[in-house]
């Protein structure tokens, strides 16, 4: 049986000149993140506080799940590429996520949490690429990075939504946290259904005699990009700060309700400012967008930094509102931070690479990302193990440094490039 097709150029647009597929892909991610964000605000409170898990665990949750994760969204987004196919990376891959989902409250040691996280990854890692590739091939290139705003605006919408979720069945239902872990699975079973109402361009699915092998096409790469992803592997550490922000949090006294509050300011934040951030880029350039997102990255660890030592100034059990204040600032700007990069930088990804290798770029580029987030979460969880919160986030500062340097002087050769063209 053939797959469902669709001609990219005849297809049928909606509310914001977006596409059935576009649409049907944004509510898919509203579900799923709905479902993983339920998790996320409790879970390294599950591991520190009911399975007694010490903090280099919480880095290695953070960067050996997105780690193993990373190295099959660079094979499935090769492989989509190689067989013209989408779609059924898409279904195992969310497939697979929501069975972990349904697990975790069966766990009784930090080791099994551990492995289910791993395996919840490793279903991001199988439809990550193919998807952030069918979204550029289901919408005209002039509207890209709007496109990638939609899709992370709703991505960020359903976290949001998620966080409520949680914040009402903590805060009002009193249930725990194996609980939510058995209810987040419901909205990632509902997206489950909605990726059989996808259909894929004509064009990948057309298959074509000449035999490639995995990876080939890295080498059609321009340079431009490989410095790109280069510097995006340097500033992987940004993306580890979830969990720990939480704990800074924890260790501020905030209760488990505010702590979630806190998350769900990160999301309101995120969903806000990331599809106009992504239209911005479409008319700007995506260069000066990314880069003032990790300009506001750094003054996050900043602002951590402060919020740690005034965390040791504070008595057992003393929460102030000047901790709070500080642990809840970090959260609104690191969502802010967000908002300028996440999107944006897959639509710089879409722009540069050769356009029948989408899906092995989207996955080199998550690769990168995830394998440097192992040792970055890794080195993270020990200097706080070691040295204290502070030392986390002034190592997070470090790497967002070089990162900003290396990302202007890509920008900067860009420029001068487009110049030489145009003289």
């Amino acid at each position: 049986m053939l797959p469902q097709t669709v001609d990219p150029k005849k297809q049928k647009l909606y509310l914001g000149g977006f596409s059935l597929n576009v649409i049907l892909m944004g509510f898919v991610s509203f579900l799923t993140d709905a479902s993983s964000e339920m998790i996320v605000p409790i879970l390294p409170l599950f591991l520190t506080e009911t399975l007694v898990a010490p903090m280099i665990v919480i880095g290695l949750i953070e960067g050996g799940a997105e780690s193993t994760a990373s190295i099959l969204k660079a094979l499935s987004g090769s492989w989509s590429d190689k067989i013209k196919r989408r779609k059924p990376f898409m279904l195992a891959g969310y497939s697979v996520s929501t069975v972990s989902k349904f697990l975790f409250s069966a766990t009784t040691a930090w080791e099994q949490v551990v492995g289910l996280k791993v395996a919840e990854r490793t279903g991001k890692g199988i439809r990550a690429a193919p998807k952030d590739a069918l979204l550029a091939e289901s919408c005209e290139p002039e509207i890209i990075g709007k496109v990638y705003g939609f899709h992370k605006a709703m991505d960020t919408a359903g976290a949001a939504f998620g966080v409520l979720l949680a914040l009402i069945v903590v805060g009002f239902l009193a249930l725990g946290y194996r609980e939510i872990f058995l209810l987040s699975a419901i909205p990632a079973t509902i997206a489950v259904v909605l990726i059989f109402f996808i259909k894929e361009p004509k064009t990948y699915c057309e298959p074509k005699p000449v035999k490639k092998k995995l990876f080939e096409g890295f080498s059609r790469f321009p340079k431009e990009l490989k410095l790109f992803i280069a510097a995006m592997a340097v500033l992987s550490v940004t993306s580890m700060m979830t969990s720990f922000l939480i704990i800074l949090a924890s260790n501020a006294h905030a209760t488990p309700f505010q702590n979630i509050l806190m998350y769900l300011g990160f999301n309101v934040v995120f969903f806000t400012i990331t599809m106009p951030a992504g239209s911005v880029s479409d008319k700007v350039g995506r260069y000066p967008v990314i880069i003032l997102g990790y300009v506001v990255m750094l003054c996050m660890f900043c602002v951590a930094i402060v919020s740690s030592m005034v965390n040791d100034g504070l008595a057992p059990g003393q929460a102030t509102t000047l901790s709070l204040g500080l642990a809840a600032t970090a959260f609104l700007v690191y969502g802010l931070s967000y908002a300028f990069t996440q999107s944006v930088q897959k639509a710089l990804v879409a722009d540069l690479c050769p356009k029948d290798l989408k899906g092995t770029a989207m996955g080199v580029y998550n690769m990168s990302i995830g394998i440097a987030a192992l040792p970055m979460a890794l080195i993270g969880g020990l200097l706080w193990t070691v040295y204290g919160s502070w030392s986390t986030f002034a190592f997070g500062a470090g790497a967002c440094v070089v990162g900003i340097m290396m990302l202007v002087l890509v920008a900067m050769k860009k420029s001068a490039i487009d110049k030489a063209l145009k003289s």
